[in-house]
């Protein structure tokens, strides 16, 4: 299997009033085709910075990527001029965000934002391109889809509008779909729903998938592979299992730690001291380290290095990868 994307030691820095503060530093990974990667890590980790990164929608005069590579189906991204980027976004990589609510333009209706995808990419007519639209909100199964195409964000349930999101992301069947957070504001039951239909659509249409998420059951039931950020850096890489069944870094050991389990009885669950450290600190060595409950002082002295940790999977964590 190919990769379709591959990120190699990408820096992505923001102009701070204090001078450029480092919100990735020396991120690397890989998406091979037809693969659902997953993205996990706290709030403020770099994972939607990193994704961001990759179709370059971060304002351009207050940030810079000082190190690193994207290359995307053998195209560097960082390299792309602005009429170069327009034609790969939407129509080869396409991103759900956060927030649907906030995603869509409040004073258009469903059918003009579909249909505006459409028409740039793939040259529709109005008429065409709001039959398209209704063909694809059926898809991602809003019903009576022929009223709703007309209606406007604010008239549409939460579920509703970030399945309106993905209808959006897929109109132009892209080979990448980003998804950020998709269901972080959905109850139970629509999350559910939601990763059904991401699943149904990715096997229909064969795309290659980033999730990001800060639920570990969402990575769990929806990836192939998890790469785990923190504080900017990726921490541990492995396929999906392995990384349930035996974490290496104590960071990844700490995320799964504090996940309920319905055979355990627990009064309180397990967590994480501290917080993520802002990314204008400067902090000697492990940046975990802080945190760790295994630290040892080497660890606050030298920076580890992402080190082999078993077949197909990498970790940050020196005295733990040597172990038996």
């Amino acid at each position: 299997m190919s990769d379709l994307l591959e990120i190699d030691n990408l820096t992505v820095q923001f102009r701070g009033d204090s001078g450029w503060i480092t919100a990735v530093d020396d991120v690397s990974l890989n998406l091979r085709e037809g693969e659902t990667l997953g993205i996990v890590g706290e709030s403020g980790s770099g994972k939607s910075v990193t994704a961001l990164s990759i179709l370059r929608l971060h304002a351009a005069a207050t940030t810079r990527h000082p190190t690193g590579r994207i290359t995307y189906a053998g195209r560097d991204m960082l390299a792309l001029t602005p009429r170069q980027l327009r034609a790969v976004r939407g129509r080869e990589i396409a991103m759900i965000f956060q927030d649907p609510m906030s995603s869509l333009n409040p004073v258009l209706t469903i059918a003009d934002q579909i249909s505006e995808t459409l028409r740039l990419h793939q040259g529709l007519d109005a008429a065409a391109a709001r039959q398209r639209a209704i063909e694809l909100l059926d898809l991602v199964r809003i019903p009576d889809a022929r009223r709703r195409v007309d209606e406007y964000p604010h008239r549409l349930s939460g579920g509703m509008r970030q399945r309106v999101m993905i209808a959006i992301a897929i109109a132009c069947r892209p080979r990448l779909l980003i998804a950020d957070e998709p269901t972080t504001a959905l109850d139970v039951t629509i999350q559910a729903q939601i990763l059904d239909l991401l699943r149904e659509l990715q096997s229909s249409l064969g795309m290659s998938v980033i999730l990001i998420s800060h639920d570990m059951g969402v990575i769990a039931e929806f990836a192939q592979r998890v790469v785990v950020m923190y504080a900017g850096r990726v921490v541990e890489t492995a396929p999906v299992k392995d990384l349930f069944r035996k974490p290496v870094h104590p960071y990844t050991e700490g995320l799964l730690a504090a996940i309920p389990k319905l055979d355990v009885d627990v009064i309180r669950l397990p967590t994480i001291r501290g917080s993520i450290p802002d990314p204008a600190q400067i902090i000697q060595g492990c940046r975990y380290g802080p945190r760790c409950p295994v630290v040892l002082n080497q660890c606050l002295v030298e920076a580890p290095a992402l080190l082999p940790a078993g077949p197909s999977r990498f970790a940050r964590c020196p005295p733990r990868v040597a172990a038996p």
